[in-house]
């Protein structure tokens, strides 16, 4: 185990951040963003997460994947204005567009709340249903934003360095040379979807591990958690449009995801009208 991968972490201040962290991303399939939150928005988030979990009474996991000590929150931005505005953090997006390209999709957000007692989750990679060869171009990005510190005894996300190059992916009863992503509180490791990893031990007897899963995928691939029907239109018509579009609401350069040769905004009441591409198509000169 590595004592403390931040020692190479990319502050979030840094000017080129989002160019900084998709070299390493797609150099070493990871990258830690240290200071994106402070202490009080993570402690604001810890308690906003008891609350759903209260109030919606969940429960731990019930397989060993999902972790039999880990509660999970699916589809957060419905729960509360809190998650959304996390999706929309400007400088995160901008690292998800350096790595993915114009047009990506929200693809799921979910809480991961490990309790002392969780045991190693099984190494895995998030793109693991994408059937293109391995290695492959980033076709997911999931970060992982730690709202507590992540430590190698409490839970902190185990992964494979430079795992996104192996045409493999893991198998069960294998072992790897995986490290403890480290980081502290208001951090996000920045995961390409092909990286072996998984959550960790918590060892410790009182210490929760809090951490939030918002991921991303290209424009053109089916997101993990649909969003657009897992959520009432009347909700999303209240969401700012830029996460209206990050749902589904939205079209990829300019066709994929219409409904009728209209923008799906329209279905939320919205006046869209898009150049489709077969309308610029037209447009071109006749040789």
């Amino acid at each position: 185990m590595s004592a403390n991968p931040t020692s190479g972490a990319i502050p979030a201040s840094n000017p080129e951040l989002a160019q900084a962290v998709a070299k390493a991303v797609n150099a070493e399939g990871y990258a830690i963003v240290t200071g994106v939150l402070d202490r009080k928005a993570c402690d604001t988030l810890v308690a906003e997460v008891d609350r759903v979990e209260t109030e919606h009474q969940v429960e731990f996991g019930k397989n060993d994947f999902e972790g039999f000590q880990t509660r999970r929150i699916f589809n957060l931005i419905q729960r509360s204005g809190r998650f959304r505005e996390l999706v929309l953090d400007e400088a995160v997006l901008g690292i998800i567009d350096a790595i993915l390209g114009e047009d990506f999709l929200l693809s799921g957000t979910t809480s991961m709340h490990i309790s002392p007692g969780e045991t190693p989750q099984l190494l895995h990679a998030d793109d693991g249903m994408i059937t293109l060869p391995r290695p492959h171009v980033a076709t997911l990005v999931t970060t992982l934003w730690a709202l507590t510190d992540f430590e190698a005894d409490n839970g902190a996300t185990r992964l494979v360095p430079g795992s996104h190059l192996n045409p493999d992916i893991p198998r069960p009863g294998e072992t790897h040379a995986d490290i403890a992503a480290e980081m502290p509180a208001g951090s996000v490791l920045v995961l390409h979807g092909s990286t072996w990893h998984g959550g960790g031990t918590n060892s410790t007897r009182d210490r929760e591990r809090y951490g939030l899963s918002i991921q991303f995928v290209a424009g053109w691939c089916r997101q993990q958690q649909n969003l657009m029907l897992g959520t009432d239109p009347g909700v999303v018509a209240s969401y700012p449009r830029r996460l209206q579009e990050l749902i589904g609401y939205s079209l990829y350069r300019n066709l994929m995801g219409h409904v009728d040769r209209e923008h799906p905004l329209t279905l939320l009441g919205q006046d869209v009208r898009p150049e489709m591409l077969w309308d610029k198509m037209g447009n071109q000169p006749k040789k």
